[in-house]
């Protein structure tokens, strides 16, 4: 299993790499990082990021919260959040939280936050072929005291912009949802339809009308009715063109 460990106490990282390689010693720890910078620099530049299986991580960091790097990133997996503080136990849940250890946490402690790990990613791999077909097909929506009906056929955009999520129509109408995260419709979209192209977009196959190089790692996705193109995040580039392949 590949991980990564985010944290700036040199001892509590220790401890954390002691307890992982006793629970499962063919472990591979990919890096070890202490700080907001870092944790940008590895996602923008290493190759090895979008293999992780699982991101071990404090809040606070030597440079600031550890949130100001992640709300910035298309993560590529579930992160294990261990930190001293109580108060962010809520918070962390917005960025594919698995669980939340409280420092000085135990060893049986730990192994409790993997098995929740172990079961969450057995839970992913044995999901029903029959479950995995019935994706979404209209969203609900709330205009003042009415309800009215949106079909997923007929979106081309869904973006998520300021807590919301807009859902822009063939017709380039832009609807707000009622559902708040991104993540939360992600896997009710046909994946042969939609693609999520970074943290906050994903687009229908019929509104791209041109994909163009946009730096070394991401491209630039121009949409029907869109005035700017959309850059992917890197982690999400090699999918994504291998997705309008298919």
């Amino acid at each position: 299993m590949k991980v990564l460990i985010i944290e700036d106490e040199p001892l509590a990282a220790e401890k954390l790499a002691a307890y992982l390689l006793r629970h499962q010693p063919d472990v591979h720890i990919i890096a070890q990082l202490s700080s907001v910078a870092q944790v940008v620099d590895f996602f923008s530049n290493n190759t090895q990021a979008a293999s992780l299986e699982l991101i071990f991580s404090d809040v606070e960091l030597t440079d600031g919260q550890v949130f100001t790097a992640l709300e910035q990133l298309d993560l590529p997996c579930p992160v294990l959040f261990t930190t001293a503080y109580d108060q962010y136990w809520m918070q962390v849940f917005q960025y594919q939280a698995v669980d939340y250890l409280l420092k000085p946490f135990s060893y049986p402690r730990f192994a409790e936050a993997m098995l929740n790990f172990a079961q969450l990613k057995h839970k992913l791999q044995q999901a029903s072929p029959v479950a995995e077909t019935r994706y979404k097909k209209r969203f609900l929506l709330r205009k003042g005291q009415s309800l009215s009906i949106l079909p997923v056929a007929d979106i081309g955009l869904i973006r998520a912009a300021n807590g919301v999520l807009l859902a822009t129509d063939k017709h380039n109408t832009v609807h707000i949802l009622t559902e708040s995260h991104l993540g939360e419709i992600e896997g009710q979209l046909d994946p042969s339809e939609f693609f999520r192209l970074n943290r906050s977009d994903i687009v229908h196959i019929s509104t791209i009308l041109q994909v163009e190089p946009y730096n070394k790692e991401s491209v630039a996705v121009i949409l029907s009715g869109e005035k700017a193109p959309i850059i992917t995040s890197k982690t999400r580039t090699a999918a994504f063109r291998k997705w309008l392949n298919q």
